[in-house]
């Protein structure tokens, strides 16, 4: 991706700094039968990348071409989602995935995600954006989320021209 970007090799070492990725375990717990749950409502992942090793229960869903679509899993394969911090470093070329996760009425759901992180003082530039760092960007998301009770994300710092 880096090289399809034409991106400055020392400007991608930032991008892609060992010292912020993240290893999360998530379980979504089973729901009683008649009830609807959602383990993780729609979002894009504030990350360049995320790796997702999901168990064979499934209720991962992607929202493409207007409607929602399950992500069937299959067995020794890894989902890789784009996140916001891709979109912004590609001028939108590449688009975070927006992504939500229903729960499982019959059994628990458990996912393992490894989210790759630009320094947190890494400048992220872009034509369509205004240049911020992630720390920036981590800061706008928690006040977003007391403020606003929801993570604005990668569009609260477009460029509107």
């Amino acid at each position: 991706m880096a090289k399809n970007l034409k991106l400055d090799p020392r400007q991608s070492e930032c991008y892609l700094a060992e010292s912020t990725g993240l290893i999360r375990a998530i379980r979504y717990p089973q729901i009683c039968k008649g009830k609807q749950a959602w383990g993780a409502g729609v979002h894009t992942d504030g990350s360049l990348l995320s790796i997702v090793c999901q168990d064979q229960v499934g209720g991962l869903e992607v929202y493409n071409h207007n409607k929602w679509l399950p992500v069937k899993p299959i067995p020794s394969t890894f989902i890789v989602n784009i996140g916001d911090m891709i979109k912004a470093i590609s001028n939108d070329e590449y688009v975070s995935v927006k992504h939500r996760v229903r729960v499982n009425k019959q059994e628990d759901r458990i996912s393992m995600n490894y989210f790759v992180f630009p320094d947190f003082d890494c400048i992220i530039q872009s034509s369509k954006y205004k240049p911020f760092t992630y720390k920036e960007f981590q800061a706008k998301g928690q006040k977003d989320l007391e403020t606003l009770g929801f993570v604005v994300g990668i569009e609260g710092f477009k460029l509107y021209k």
